[in-house]
Order: C-alpha cells, then sequence, then structure tokens
C-alpha cells in the first residue's frame, strides 16, 4: 500500500523529532514557530503545549468535546458529496512522543 503525504509528513516530522536534538528543543520551547517548519498554520489565539514521553511517563491527550449541536463526521460528508484531503496532525505520540494538537487544511 502506497503511503500518503500525511503518513510521510508525519514520519519526517518524528524523525526530525527524534533525531535532531535542537530542532526537539525548540518545539518545546517555540512549538508554533518549529511546527511551521512542516507547514502547520497554528492560529495566534491557540496555545501548543509539547510533551514528550519518557521510558516511566507516559501522557494521554484528551481532546475538547465537540460543542452542542456540532454536525457529526459522517453526517458533514454526507452533506457535501465527496471527500476532501484534510491533513491532522494529532496527538503524535505513536506511543514515544506527544501531545501536539494542530489541523491545517491543505487543498
Amino acid at each position: 500500500m502506497a503511503q500518503t503525504i500525511n503518513e510521510i509528513q508525519k514520519a519526517r516530522f518524528l524523525d526530525k523529532v527524534w533525531n535532531d536534538d535542537a530542532y526537539r528543543a525548540r518545539l518545546q520551547e517555540e512549538p508554533k514557530a518549529a511546527l511551521a517548519e512542516f507547514g502547520a498554520d497554528v492560529p495566534d489565539d491557540v496555545n501548543i503545549e509539547c510533551v514528550m514521553d519518557t521510558d516511566k511517563v507516559k501522557y494521554l491527550h484528551i481532546p475538547a468535546a465537540p460543542p452542542q449541536g456540532e454536525i457529526s463526521d459522517k453526517d458533514l460528508v454526507d452533506a457535501q458529496g465527496g471527500t476532501t484531503v484534510v491533513c491532522v496532525a494529532t496527538s503524535i505520540s505513536l506511543a514515544t512522543i506527544a501531545s501536539v494538537s494542530v489541523t491545517t487544511n491543505q487543498a
């Protein structure tokens, strides 16, 4: 099975985080700037906290509940009548790295 752009981008991101000490430090100190290197456009009113799992400490990311009355993903897909590619990087942990919740839309 061919890898999607999202999978390739995620693999490149994780490789950089795991192998580049300077980038990892920048990601923890200035997450918006570091994520921008991978095309993430984080709005000014959104805060990013980056934490990294260790052998002895694991972080559990619990996403915010959707607002009441929000349309479900299935209903939204049914209503649009097609599919759109959306790149979502959320909780990039893969049992190793941590809580980054960012959504970017790519046309």
